[in-house]
């Protein structure tokens, strides 16, 4: 190997070797040799290339525009590293210019002096408030930009090193990829040259990114100083403005007071002055009187407003502030015991909404009044724009014959200046209103701003403090702890106070005591009463259960809740005459809020012990098993008691003061109510012991075979508030306590409204059953013949008691397990953030005209789940609304089968469109915004579909008009037969073959139509008769007369009769008219008639003929009579 090519091979080696590094350093001569727009023209002769596959420009192409915005964004960073560079040397200088803002502006502060607004005139200062207010604006909505910058500034640092290090991990793949590029010789060489170019942009913007992320990292704190000391200034100008601009509708309110109060004082003697005076005089000066005192009162109203309005909007800014301080503490350190508890008190002293129904009450009514005040105002503003011609009219009312023209011309002078006061009265008093309009507009949106802005940090609260400690871990010192708070609550001193502060309490207000001894000597009395009766009507309704209604079963039920007073009432008296004591001790209020609360529970439970005592109303009434009443029974028995004293000490030692109590002896008392708890509902929940193993033992279903689950659900709850409370949960304990002690109650409606429904249900269809037996007899036991000799369906007005019960049965379970589910999530959805996840997924956004402003509200999942619930129950209820309907009207009301049809069809209609409407609202959708595209589909469709459309607005007049009814027989053509369903398009006609004939509305609107039972049942038999000629005539009508009186089933009213009607061609015709009761006498009555007319003229002697013909030949071929052998 000669030495030139040793060389040569050495330099190869070291050129593959610094690959890398050559390719690391191709962006500087990258950049100088190629722009952007050498990269397009690149681009451009690619996609102009013919030699290269479609997949292989695409991917040279994708790599060159994407190199092109890398080096956009390249150019962007280097701008802004600039900036940032400049920014280093200024922010110095501008930190400290906004620090000597900030004592200039504290100083102007401290040493502002009120201005001359007295020099002023109205009009201007009403000018410069307009002006304030707008300022005032300006500076909110910056000081808002301002807090989010100071916020993002102080999360920028953590961002900021996330970001470098996302973007050192990227550059170590961009340099391992360029390393693979330098080694790769498969691909195309345009591709690996744009794949190539691309690394290199990729690189120099990571390199780029880095200093300026770097930069960004320095200039970072100097910023955040900056904006917060700019924060800063801003709340100073804005404490000013506000100042200022109290003090300007402070002045404008005193001016306009004083202006008031002198037109009082002038008009008050004016008023006396007018003593005497022409009757014109006086009732212009009260009329002036009047609009003065107007303008008082308004005054004071506008003080009381402006009084709530200052007071919202200090709430709505505290609120706004504690909840941007509680985000940015929680995303900076996360939640501690402390800030949990700091937020727990925030979150009882937010405002509720209920606590402010009455002021938006008073804001809509103060609206709607001043709307119409301002509205009389402009027409009192017409009547006196031409002052002579108001009084003319004035005086041409008046008689002023009596006077001479003196007085004449002095009563017109002193008019004049009347009705000219009086129009200024009503011009000023049109602009304080126009003022206090607008405040009230005010005063309601900074309230709702408020509400809002409280229900969103309520929300954010209750997603979180749910897994914030509040309280110690039970360990070995709470032994120490509970034996100290035994003591402070079984403490003698303590309840000596509370029962002197009773006592004091009842001094103090000496009526209240013996109203209050006069209603227990009252309830006593009548619990004696009561006592006896329910043990009278218990009895009776042992002796007879089936004479016992609805009404009497409440008669009972509520004279049990009389006799399960008596302990809740005591409790009640003893709270609210501690309460009467407003200065008394904390223990005394302690001890009245733990009497307060426990009263709910101690009257629950004293009822249902009461209810379920062997032999009491719910093993009487309801139909209990014995062994169910028997295990709830002795639950009860011992749990109410503890329920009470539990109750009573955990919210007694629930306040703020005692929360070392509360955490040792509330804990215990929590913990031992939640165990009691759980095993009770072990006993009734248990798969083979409880409640339901009769149910269990005698089903198969879904249910039964997750009968398991349902029992883990029940004792598993009060298990897991146990578990919260002993880890140090205490106050995460507390709300789940509450929530659960709501879905008990919850469930124990439940259960009362499903045993009262169940027991209306049994007693509504006793009444169907009787109805039933009541229509069989009416109608006979046999059944009667159709008009072909077939057997005629069952009367219409008999109820299907099996479908009807069905139907109900699914109603009930359907709307109970709803509510159930509703109200379940009513009570945990502000708790659990998997119930009110839903509320934060917006679907669709729905725009709508607020105030001339379009505002838009989202349509999340909750609304569409909503409305999947409401089309569900929509449908149950739509198909199961005739039993409710023959529920609700059994023994009631008379109502014929096809007005209960009717009365069912258009409330089943109803309810569709009621339904459709509030689901589309609730999605969005308004008339305002269908409404010309349901024109145009109205008119497409009535056209395309008419006769669809014909038959169902048919069926709508069929079912107002009712010219048939449901069991109605009716002849349509050539089709006749008994109406069975008349439905939106067409109408069912059973035929006496017993097949059912669908013939379309259109047809009985259009068509000619008989209904044979629409007003009278009477029907009318033709029935046509011939006799031999040479019979009697009269003879024949005495028979026919005779035979038509002796049948049953022919009407006296109106009287049959019997005519002879033609002289026949082989007989005297005559023809009987006969009428019958019903349709169905028809066929019979036709059949008996015709054989006792045989048998009557048979006795008679009288003969029916056989049709006869003549047949007279006038012309016969010749030989046809010898062939035929007929020649004589």
């Amino acid at each position: 190997m000669s030495l030139s090519k040793f060389f040569g091979f050495l330099f190869y080696l070291l050129g593959v070797c610094h690959a890398p590094l050559a390719l690391a350093a191709a962006p500087a001569a990258a950049e100088k040799t190629l722009s952007v727009d050498d990269i397009r023209q690149k681009a451009q002769a690619i996609k102009d290339r013919r030699n290269l596959g479609d997949d292989i420009k695409n991917r040279i192409v994708a790599a060159y525009e994407e190199s092109i915005d890398n080096l956009n964004e390249i150019e962007r960073l280097e701008q802004q590293t600039k900036q940032l560079k400049t920014a280093l040397n200024t922010l110095p200088v501008e930190i400290k210019q906004a620090a000597r803002q900030i004592g200039e502006s504290e100083n102007q502060l401290k040493n502002r002096k009120p201005e001359k607004f007295s020099l002023f005139p109205a009009d201007e200062l009403e000018q410069r408030l307009l002006m304030e207010k707008t300022r005032l604006n300006d500076i909110d909505a910056e000081i808002s930009r301002t807090e989010t910058l100071v916020s993002e500034l102080t999360n920028r640092p953590g961002a900021i090193r996330n970001r470098i290090s996302e973007i050192k991990s990227k550059q170590t793949l961009v340099q391992q990829e360029q390393q693979r590029m330098a080694t790769r010789n498969d691909e195309p060489l345009a591709e690996k040259e744009a794949r190539q170019l691309l690394l290199e942009t990729r690189a120099r913007l990571f390199n780029v990114s880095l200093k300026a992320l770097e930069l960004e990292n320095i200039a970072s704190p100097q910023q955040l100083a900056l904006q917060k000391n700019r924060l800063h200034v801003l709340g100073v100008r804005h404490e000013q403005g506000r100042l200022l601009l109290d003090d300007l509708e402070n002045h404008l309110i005193e001016r306009r007071q004083a202006e008031i109060e002198k037109a009082q004082t002038e008009l008050a003697q004016a008023e006396k002055d007018a003593e005497g005076k022409h009757p014109l005089i006086q009732q212009a000066t009260k009329e002036n009187m009047a609009h003065s005192r107007l303008l008082q009162d308004i005054g004071k109203r506008m003080e009381t407003f402006k009084a709530h309005n200052a007071e919202i909007e200090r709430r709505s800014k505290q609120i706004e502030s504690d909840f941007q301080r509680a985000e940015q503490r929680i995303s900076l350190a996360g939640l501690s015991p402390v800030l949990g508890n700091l937020l727990r008190e925030q979150r009882r002293n937010l405002p509720r909404r209920a606590d402010f129904d009455a002021l938006v009450d008073e804001i809509q009514n103060e609206i709607a009044l001043t709307s119409l005040a301002l509205f009389e105002l402009d027409e009192a503003r017409a009547a006196l724009f031409d002052i002579n011609h108001a009084l003319m009219q004035r005086i041409q009312a008046a008689d002023l014959a009596s006077l001479d023209d003196t007085a004449k011309l002095r009563l017109r002078t002193e008019l004049r200046m009347l009705l000219s006061d009086q129009k200024e009265l009503v011009i000023r008093l049109s602009a304080i209103d126009s003022d206090y309009a607008r405040m009230l507009g005010d005063v309601d949106f900074n309230l709702q701003q408020m509400l809002t802005s409280a229900d969103k940090f309520a929300a954010y609260l209750d997603e979180r403090l749910l897994w914030v400690p509040s309280a110690p871990v039970v360990d070995a010192d709470f032994g120490k702890q509970l034996a100290r708070s035994l003591w402070w609550f079984s403490y003698p001193a303590n309840w000596l106070k509370t029962v002197t502060d009773l006592g004091r309490g009842a001094l103090d207000h000496p009526i209240w005591l013996p109203l209050l001894l006069a209603l227990v000597i009252a309830y006593w009395r009548l619990r004696l009463s009561v006592k006896t009766a329910l043990t009278d009507a218990l009895e009776k309704n042992r002796q007879s259960p089936h004479a016992t209604g609805f009404a009497d079963l409440l008669m009972i039920l509520t004279g049990n809740v009389m006799l399960s007073l008596r302990l809740p009432l005591m409790m009640i008296a003893l709270a609210w005459l501690l309460d009467l004591n407003r200065a008394a001790h904390v223990f005394t209020h302690a001890v009245a809020d733990g009497l307060w609360a426990a009263s709910l529970p101690a009257a629950v439970l004293q009822l249902a012990h009461r209810l379920f005592k062997p032999g009491g109303a719910v093993y009487i009434l309801f139909n209990w098993q014995a062994f169910a009443v028997r295990l709830v029974y002795r639950r009860l028995r011992w749990l109410r008691h503890l329920v009470i004293v539990c109750v009573f000490i955990v919210t007694m030692t629930a306040s703020d003061l005692f929360s070392e109590h509360s955490h040792s002896l509330g804990r215990v008392a929590l913990i031992t109510l939640m165990a009691s708890l759980s095993w009770v509902l072990h006993g009734f929940a248990h798969p083979i012991h409880g409640l339901a193993r009769t149910f269990y033992a005698h089903s198969n279903g879904w249910f039964t075979r997750l009968r398991h689950v349902w029992y883990l659900m029940a004792v598993l709850p009060p298990l897991v508030v146990i578990g919260f409370a002993v880890a140090g949960y205490y106050q995460s304990a507390l709300e789940l306590h509450d929530k659960l002690m709501q879905s008990i109650w919850l469930l124990i409606a439940t259960i009362a409204l499903h045993a009262l429904a169940l027991r209306w249900l049994a007693i509504s269809r006793r009444r169907l059953v009787l109805q039933n037996v009541r229509q069989k007899r009416r109608h006979g036991e046999t059944a009667v013949t159709s008009l072909d000799g077939s057997v005629p369906p069952v009367d219409d007005n008999l109820h299907d008691i099996g479908k009807i019960s069905q139907q109900t049965s699914k109603l009930l379970a359907t709307t109970l397990v709803v509510m159930l589910i509703i109200g379940v999530w009513m009570i945990w959805h502000d708790i659990l953030p998997a119930f009110s996840v839903f509320d934060r997924i917006a679907l669709w956004h729905v725009g709508e005209l607020v105030d001339g402003k379009m505002v838009e509200h989202p349509v999340t999942l909750t609304s569409l789940l909503l409305c999947l619930v409401g089309a569900a129950l929509t449908t149950i209820l739509v198909r199961n609304f005739p039993a409710l309907v023959d529920l609700l009207l059994a023994g009631k009301f008379a109502i014929a089968a096809g007005s209960r049809y009717a009365l069912i069809q258009l409330v089943r209609y109803l309810l569709i469109v009621i339904a459709f409407l509030m689901i589309t609202n609730e999605l969005g959708g308004s008339w305002e915004k269908v409404q010309w595209l349901v024109a145009a589909l109205s008119v497409g469709l009535g056209f395309g579909l008419q006769e669809i459309f014909a038959n169902m607005v048919s069926g709508i007049i069929l079912l107002f008009e009712r010219p048939i009814r449901v069991g109605d027989t009716v002849t349509i053509g050539d089709v006749t037969g008994r109406v069975s369903r008349i439905q939106m398009r067409a109408t069912h006609i059973v035929d006496w073959d017993s097949k059912e004939l669908i013939v379309p509305n259109k047809q009985f609107i259009t068509d000619r139509l008989v209904n044979w039972t629409l007003t009278d049942t009477i029907t009318r038999l033709t029935l046509p008769v011939g006799v031999a000629y040479g019979s009697n005539p009269e003879q024949v009508e005495r028979v026919l007369k005779d035979v038509v009186r002796s049948c049953d089933k022919v009407l006296t009213d109106p009287e049959p009769v019997v005519h002879f009607v033609s002289l026949g061609e082989s007989s005297l015709d005559f023809t009987v008219y006969v009428y019958v009761r019903e349709l169905g006498d028809r066929l019979p009555t036709t059949t008996e008639l015709y054989k006792r007319i045989c048998e009557g003229l048979k006795r008679e002697g009288i003969e029916i003929p056989y049709p006869q013909r003549d047949v007279h030949i006038r012309s016969i071929a010749d030989g046809i009579m010898h062939k035929q052998g007929w020649a004589t």
